[in-house]
């Protein structure tokens, strides 16, 4: 995501105060992270926003739980969001600016969260997690006892969640001269697939973290940098130097990472520039995709697959991997990659990835161009007889563009908001409702502060994907374009 072009300066008067300057409750900031839950008895089901506080008009960031079914608008009517397939065609885009969101629904936390992720168990609430790349370089643990109420876990009684994350890069036991810690927590994703060691107690459910900043040796000397892949347990935070697994390869510039995917077997995660710390610009290798065993994590077991042979891109975002079919268990799944310089989704055919299989293989066997900025990808199955839809967020083109690979081409591109200039609503993060032949997109805007809202009535046409709805108010009125103005 390429961010606004705002400066990060102190605030003077316009937006701050003498005391704590508390995030709104009532509307998004930076929205960045998304979850969508359907739950029985609602009609459009929960969403789960991480707001990033970016310009840090306030001194936190915030997690809301928006009950989808009591979101309205402002004007006559109270227009509420409509279920998935009932907006009519002529209908414009519904500005559904009150969120409505109870004092148990929200939660503050670190300020620029990334992404987010569920862990829908069976023996427990389900829990979010969201790594921030503030002050703690904090990954948020956040419960849900009922599907619009937020709890931290280890505090709780508190509405801030900073008390009781687990920070990846502050007294880390083990590390030595800063090293093992991770700056700028991004990416994250949860793993179920580990049975655990009756000896260890290691595996089980865990959460791999990736970050966006290689990290010196002594802390702040700029020397000797390396970047990790955090595995961190999902049931009790915690952490020793033994859950940092580093990433540097001789041939390969030191950079950050950005997404991560979990398989039975292997995490496959992307390699993002660092145009600060980046070691060694001449390397003409790049890390675009990179593969950890975890039944050789003691060794440090490392993948180079060599996509960046087969495809020249600079750098790598987001990745989405096809489940294993069904009827037809064989057969080679799918990576999907957002890369950068040139715009493109890359699409890899991976074989050999199960339990029993020590050599996994990645193929590049196509590159979509894409709309400027491509980000986030998810997938929307279409059930086990036709291929998945590729939803990529482009946050510069201001598009959410739909790939069919049946098709072999992108069938949609939604605009999610008014693009002026170079100015766009940069969309990041993606949710999805699914809900008989339908599918609703969530796309959180992080440039304009709303959710959009895109829906595809019937997944046998998604080249019919529109808008239909914004969620929130815009950023660039009221108080934060005060603070804005602030800081220009």
């Amino acid at each position: 995501m390429r961010p606004l072009l705002l400066s990060l300066a102190l605030l003077s008067a316009a937006c701050s105060r003498t005391d704590e300057r508390l995030p709104p409750t009532d509307r998004f900031v930076y929205p960045s992270g998304i979850v969508h839950r359907s739950v029985p008895g609602s009609t459009n089901g929960v969403l789960y926003v991480s707001s990033a506080n970016f310009d840090r008009c306030f001194d936190q960031g915030t997690v809301m739980a928006v009950d989808l079914d009591r979101v309205s608008g402002s004007g006559e009517g109270n227009e509420a969001l409509r279920p998935l397939g009932t907006y009519p065609d002529a209908a414009g885009t519904a500005e559904l600016g009150q969120l409505n969101v109870a004092p148990e629904s929200f939660r503050y936390i670190e300020n620029f969260a990334g992404e987010m992720a569920l862990w829908d168990r069976t023996d427990g609430p389900p829990r979010l997690f969201i790594p921030a790349r503030g002050d703690g370089n904090y990954l948020h643990y956040i419960d849900i006892p009922a599907p619009t109420q937020l709890s931290c876990v280890n505090s709780p009684q508190s509405n801030d969640c900073t008390a009781g994350a687990l920070s990846l890069a502050t007294a880390v036991p083990g590390s030595q001269q800063g090293q093992p810690r991770a700056d700028a927590p991004f990416g994250v994703a949860v793993d179920t697939s580990g049975i655990p060691d009756p000896q260890t107690g290691k595996g089980g459910a865990r959460v791999w973290v990736t970050h966006l900043n290689p990290v010196d040796s002594p802390e702040r000397s700029g020397t000797n940098y390396e970047a990790y892949l955090v595995d961190a347990p999902a049931e009790t935070p915690g952490l020793s130097s033994a859950d940092f697994h580093p990433l540097t390869l001789a041939g390969f510039p030191v950079g950050g990472t950005h997404g991560v995917v979990a398989d039975e077997r292997y995490v496959f995660f992307t390699g993002r520039l660092n145009n600060t710390l980046i070691s060694d610009r001449t390397l003409s290798r790049r890390l675009l995709v990179r593969v950890l065993d975890k039944e050789n994590l003691e060794e440090n077991q490392l993948i180079e697959p060599g996509l960046d042979l087969g495809f020249a891109a600079s750098e790598a975002r987001g990745l989405a991997l096809t489940p294993r079919s069904m009827l037809t268990p064989s057969a080679p799944r799918r990576l999907y990659v957002a890369v950068r310089d040139p715009d493109t989704l890359l699409i890899v055919n991976v074989e050999g990835i199960e339990r029993a299989s020590a050599s996994p293989r990645l193929t590049v066997v196509g590159a979509v161009p894409m709309p400027n900025g491509p980000t986030q990808v998810k997938l929307v199955s279409r059930g086990e007889l036709r291929r998945e839809l590729v939803l990529v967020s482009c946050s510069d083109a201001g598009v959410v563009a739909i790939y069919d690979p049946e098709v072999g081409q992108v069938v949609a591109q939604v605009l999610v908001g008014e693009v002026s200039g170079t100015q766009s609503p940069q969309p990041f993060g993606l949710a999805v409702q699914q809900q008989g032949s339908g599918a609703r997109i969530f796309a959180s805007n992080f440039g304009d502060g709303r959710i959009s809202v895109i829906d595809i009535a019937d997944l046998g046409s998604p080249q019919l994907a529109r808008l239909v709805a914004h969620l929130g108010v815009r950023q660039d009125v009221g108080q934060s374009a005060q603070c804005q103005e602030e800081q220009l």
